[in-house]
């Protein structure tokens, strides 16, 4: 075997790890007993160097960082987690990759920047002896390499992604939110571009660069037409597409969109009072042009509008303005009577053939008497057809897990259904189309999308409307324009923190809607069990962004609040307790303490916020009892006089004091409510 030579480029096929972020692997994948074993036996007192690691390096090109990137084998790093199982049975394992990007990298694509090596790693040798062992760069012993130019932006995120995954975890903390920010930014991104495959307006699967290459002997305009090609059959550049003709593409999996709303009563969620199923067969657009932004395709869309006899007399108005009589004739001819003890089969008869097409099932009683006890009875059930085709099916909702919940309520899982693809949520189209944060109402999206929508808070209506956003979406995403990176003069006119903040989801957006690519395969539904998990995960994510821009600011406006008078509407602010020296603690997605120290504390704050609040509407501030004491003791203030050491005599009612107290967690303390 000829041995590998400094400066010599690692193969395509190669993958690597961040010698940094191997290094401290236990401290940041392992807790407990099994960090400080794994620790002892594997890495501390010269273990982990003594390996003999081959190093390779790479210039990361980037103007953030002038020092090469060290590099292991993943083969090698493969072999040290082996040993580690057989000797301990503890399980190591390379982390999840949509979540540390950075810990397993490859350079498979031709003509991008690859490792070279540098020789072995041991005890007798320190991180500045590899450094001053890097050949000079463009000396003799590197070898040579042609770099494509398109390939830059991938590989910059790819040593950005490297490069966090080695830092420390104090010092990654906030790089770990912003990275779990990008986790959910990119799977929205991804969801549209499987739903454009869906509807044959973009083209599923990628071209290999290699197909592409330069040829020198071909003029400016050949070169031109050369790179529009690659970039169009990659998918980086999508030809216009002509509202007056049909879809360019296929439709991919040829697949039935089935949305779904359901309304409750609003005194008592329990208690379903509507269902909405709207249907559009991709099979029907075959050939149709959409027209302009999708109107045409719009109209195929078909929905139904059930009511639970149980519940009609129970019609939302103090929260919405339910309208569950106005169900849109442009959907459908008219409501349909159930009971709520047929509602889990009706809803399965919507989810196979015919789905829902007009003219193909017999329609439940428009009136409400003649629905009988107990249901009308199987003759409006649609039969079983086995010899119909089993046809792929894309679920679609506004917010579609709270409808997912509620199905389940009712007693049918749609999780369970055989040939259901994913779960499609226009939420997150939305914010992947307009690269925002905002969470809109189906209202607000309609108005966005220059849509009309008519007596929403129907389920029927929603569930065709929804359908109606995602139609729309999907086509003015084509030709989507991003908010730049902000101007000087705009970052000069906001405060530094919001400055960051601005460019961070600038940043993070341009990472997650990654160049070209069809989406990926689709994200199977999990289980209720897993469901529940993610939602917790993306609320932890949205809290500690929350508590990064707030800071945790102890004061408030109404009557005083901690450290001063002044108050909001009739509010006088009778002096104010003395501000206190609080610890402000700042979230991590990974700490239970800390999650439920924000979650309390948010509620906390408000039910105090409303307490000190008197009946004439007068503040009533005050503030924390001690100077130097952070959130430990409760002597909330009641009319204080302003004096250093207490805030008054306290004037929160019984029920008020009894919810605040206050719990040890971890090495932090938050208030339990």
């Amino acid at each position: 075997m000829t041995p590998i030579k400094i400066g010599e480029l690692a193969g395509p096929e190669e993958r690597f790890c961040p010698f940094s972020a191997v290094n401290k692997w236990p401290y940041r994948y392992l807790y407990g007993n099994e960090s400080d074993y794994v620790t002892q036996e594997f890495f501390a007192a010269g273990k982990f160097r003594s390996r003999g690691w081959s190093i390779y390096y790479i210039r990361t090109l980037l103007h953030t960082s002038s020092k090469p990137l060290f590099l292991i084998p993943k083969s090698q790093v493969a072999k040290l987690f082996h040993e580690i199982f057989d000797k301990s049975g503890i399980y190591a394992r390379f982390p999840d990759s949509s979540r540390e990007p950075g810990f397993d990298i490859g350079f498979p694509g031709e003509g991008e920047h690859r490792p070279r090596y540098l020789g072995r790693f041991n005890n007798n040798c320190s991180l500045l002896d590899l450094e001053d062992m890097v050949p000079t760069q463009g000396s003799a012993r590197e070898e040579h390499q042609d770099i494509d130019d398109r390939s830059f932006p991938a590989f910059r995120r790819k040593m950005e992604a490297a490069i966090l995954a080695g830092m420390n975890k104090k010092k990654s903390a906030h790089d770990k939110r912003k990275r779990d920010r990008v986790y959910l930014k990119r799977g929205f991104c991804a969801s549209l571009k499987r739903t454009q495959c869906y509807l044959g307006i973009r083209t599923r699967g990628t071209a290999d660069i290699a197909e592409y290459k330069v040829n020198p002997y071909h003029t400016h305009e050949e070169s031109i037409a050369a790179q529009t090609a690659y970039e169009i059959a990659a998918g980086l550049r999508l030809p216009p597409l002509m509202h007056s003709s049909p879809p360019p593409y296929p439709f991919d999996k040829s697949v039935v969109f089935i949305s779904v709303d359901i309304e409750s009563y609003e005194r008592d969620h329990n208690k379903i009072t509507e269902i909405g199923i709207a249907t559009l067969d991709t099979e029907y657009l075959n050939g149709v042009p959409p027209g302009e932004s999708g109107v045409d395709w719009m109209g195929m869309i078909r929905s139904r509008h059930f009511r639970i006899a149980e519940y009609a007399h129970l019609v939302n108005r103090d929260f919405v303005a339910g309208c569950p009589n106005k169900f849109e004739n442009k959907f459908g001819a008219a409501s349909e009577w159930i009971s709520i003890k047929e509602a889990p089969q009706v809803i399965a008869s919507c989810f196979r053939h015919p789905f829902s097409a007009h003219g193909q099932y017999t329609s439940y009683p428009a009136d409400l008497g003649a629905v009988r006890k107990g249901g009308s009875g199987s003759q409006y059930l649609p039969p079983l057809n086995p010899t119909a085709p089993k046809r792929n099916i894309v679920l679609v909702g506004h917010e579609i897990r709270s409808d997912i919940d509620y199905f389940r309520t009712i007693g049918y899982d749609v999780t369970n259904t055989p040939n259901l693809l994913e779960a499609v949520d226009t939420i997150n189209l939305f914010k992947a189309f307009k690269h925002g944060s905002d969470t809109p109402s189906l209202g607000t999206m309609l108005l966005e999308l220059k849509l009309t929508g008519w007596n929403l808070h129907n389920a029927g209506n929603d569930a065709g409307y929804t359908l109606e956003a995602l139609i729309g979406i999907s086509l003015a995403a084509l030709n989507a324009t991003h908010k730049p990176t902000p101007s000087v003069e705009r970052l000069d006119a906001a405060a530094a923190e919001v400055q960051a903040r601005l460019i961070e989801d600038v940043e993070e957006w341009e990472i997650a809607d990654e160049e070209g690519g069809d989406g990926g395969d689709a994200v199977k539904l999990r289980d209720a069990d897993v469901m529940r998990e993610e939602r917790k995960f993306e609320a932890r994510v949205r809290r500690a962004e929350r508590a990064e821009e707030r800071g945790f600011k102890s004061g408030s406006g109404r009557g005083g609040g901690c450290g001063g008078g002044g108050g909001a509407g009739r509010g006088r602010g009778r002096g104010g307790a003395h501000q206190p020296n609080i610890t402000h603690h700042y979230p991590s997605p990974n700490r239970s303490g800390e999650t439920k120290f924000h979650a309390a504390n948010e509620k906390m704050m408000a039910d105090l916020a409303a307490a000190q609040i008197s009946p004439a509407g007068y503040g009533t501030g005050g503030g924390f009892a001690h100077e130097n004491q952070a959130v430990k003791n409760r002597g909330w203030g009641g009319h204080g006089s302003g004096s250093k050491s207490a805030g008054g005599d306290g004037e929160l009612d019984e029920k008020m004091k009894r919810r605040l107290k206050v719990v040890d967690a971890d090495e932090d303390e938050y208030f339990s409510i």
